[in-house]
């Protein structure tokens, strides 16, 4: 569909919004401090000889320079769960690799025998799997080690469920008719049978990423597989955006939404959901510019570790501004829609504007259709910011402040332009009304009365004195109507029969 981006635009290289790897490596090596070694560790257990989850607790407050009297929250209760999870993880690992070596020394046979084999080797690589990491936490923190910390992390998964190794994803076609189809026939087919046939589905969409690179399949895998606790998904995902010969805008964005909100192997960290939602930017993907105008309007994660005064010095309303602005020249109609939204509100610096704000909600109802569904809030809003702004132009009487009559002052006090934006409009009117019939001694800037204004007056008096008294008679009557009722029926009988 082209509505979402009409003008895929690449950015220019080297443009002055897009943050360097250096600033994320600083902003990262902030957010996320590295682990003291698993020697340092043991070194101050064994001198100190006390409570093992005492003194992560100390290691994780020493990395993140918290106080003891300060409450765990954020990065510094992370870190203290990673260290813990690290050490509980080592444990696992080493007490079942022991329990394999035991039955394999006792002698096991035939297919017993080759499974204890083979769940030693997938011990074996976790554990080296699972040292490699810790000891890359130990490094000074950046981007590179992030990805390649979460990279082990997630061969670590496929290893537990027998994917061993840097293989990668592998899908065979069926049959020929498979191999003819395209990448975008592929996923249809694969989504055809989601709710009767997971496996279908799986097996359409997987030839689809593996065969063509069909980046929403990849994405949809990954929705899949996260479902399921897998970590086949993340792994494709991964590999994916990270490909630097053709980059992915999807897969990048849908990376730069995982740092942003958290997920598996994921962990919410704004130099990562920054970092990847400018690698889709960079390709011209408007949801990417949204995403990170989001960003630096918020200065925070979605899911956010940070304080309030982090995210505070994290701001940017500049680069709110400047990424909200190269979406919406790009065609995108929900950057579009943002910014009439806070033409309308008056929101985030810009001028409260009904012309602007309407511009920008047109242009946004032109390039996407589907928002009317959702918008009848902002064009109401739209509708009232039209009122106030006429009634801001239009004062609510001619009659200037020295010559306005006094019986005009109590309707002016009664307004409520909250409860009625059109309030200024309709007491103009009845002031209007009342100068009017105003002689020229009581206002030199009321109208004259019309000639024969007087006697149109008295006509309608009379009328409507003739009416009140024909109207009571007609009511005190009606014993009598009831009385001669009957003979009336008797009259209108007898003449009715005499016709027939």
């Amino acid at each position: 569909m082209l509505w979402p981006s009409l003008i895929m635009l690449p950015l220019k290289e080297g443009d002055e919004l897009l943050v360097s790897t250096e600033e994320l490596d600083r902003m990262l090596k902030s957010q996320l401090p590295s682990l003291p070694t698993i020697a340092d560790e043991k070194k101050e257990a064994a001198e100190e000889g006390e409570d093992l989850d005492r003194l992560l607790d100390e290691a994780a407050n020493e990395v993140t320079k918290k106080d003891e009297n300060e409450e765990e929250l954020g990065y510094g209760a992370y870190i203290a769960a990673e260290l813990k999870n690290f050490k509980q993880e080592a444990d696992e690992i080493e007490k079942a690799l022991k329990d394999v070596n035991e039955s394999l020394e006792k002698g096991l046979e035939g297919e017993e025998e080759t499974a204890a084999l083979k769940k030693k080797k997938i011990l074996e690589e976790m554990g080296r799997l699972h040292d490699e990491m810790r000891e890359l936490r130990t490094k000074e923190g950046s981007l590179a080690n992030l990805i390649q910390t979460t990279t082990l992390d997630i061969k670590k998964g496929r290893v537990n469920v027998g994917l061993m190794g840097d293989e990668g994803e592998v899908e065979e076609f069926q049959s020929e008719e498979e191999k003819a189809m395209t990448a975008t026939e592929l996923m249809a087919r694969g989504l055809q049978a989601f709710e009767t046939q997971l496996e279908s589905t799986l097996h359409f969409l997987r030839l689809a990423a593996i065969h063509h690179n069909h980046d929403t399949s990849i994405v949809l895998l990954y929705d899949i597989y996260s479902q399921i606790g897998s970590p086949r998904g993340a792994f494709m995902l991964l590999q994916r955006a990270l490909d630097d010969k053709n980059i992915s805008a999807i897969c990048n964005h849908k990376l730069g939404e995982l740092y942003d909100s958290g997920a598996r192997y994921f962990i919410p960290l704004f130099p990562a959901a920054v970092h990847f939602y400018q690698r889709a930017a960079k390709t011209g993907h408007t949801n990417a510019m949204l995403s990170l105008a989001q960003l630096w309007l918020r200065g925070s994660t979605e899911t956010s570790m940070l304080s309030e005064d982090e995210a505070e010095a994290l701001k940017d309303m500049r680069k709110y501004h400047a990424w909200l602005d190269k979406a919406a020249d790009r065609g995108a109609g929900s950057a579009l829609f943002v910014k009439g939204c806070m033409h309308i509100r008056g929101e985030h610096g810009a001028v409260k504007d009904y012309k602007t704000a309407k511009k920008y909600i047109d242009g946004a109802m032109g390039a996407q259709p589907e928002l009317m569904k959702n918008a009848a809030k902002i064009l109401l809003l739209l509708e009232q910011l039209r009122a106030e702004e006429e009634t801001a132009s239009n004062p609510p009487s001619s009659v200037t402040p020295s010559t306005q009559p006094s019986s005009a002052q109590p309707v002016a006090k009664s307004l409520n332009v909250d409860r009625d934006p059109q309030a200024f409009d309709k007491a103009a009117k009845r002031l209007g009304t009342l100068t009017q019939g105003m002689t020229p001694a009581q206002s030199t800037t009321a109208q004259r009365a019309k000639p024969g204004s007087a006697k149109r007056k008295q006509f309608w008096e009379r009328a409507a004195v003739a009416s009140v008294v024909g109207y009571g008679l007609y009511t005190l009557a009606f014993p009598i109507r009831a009385l001669l009722l009957p003979f009336f029926y008797d009259i209108v009988s007898s003449f009715t029969e005499s016709i027939m």
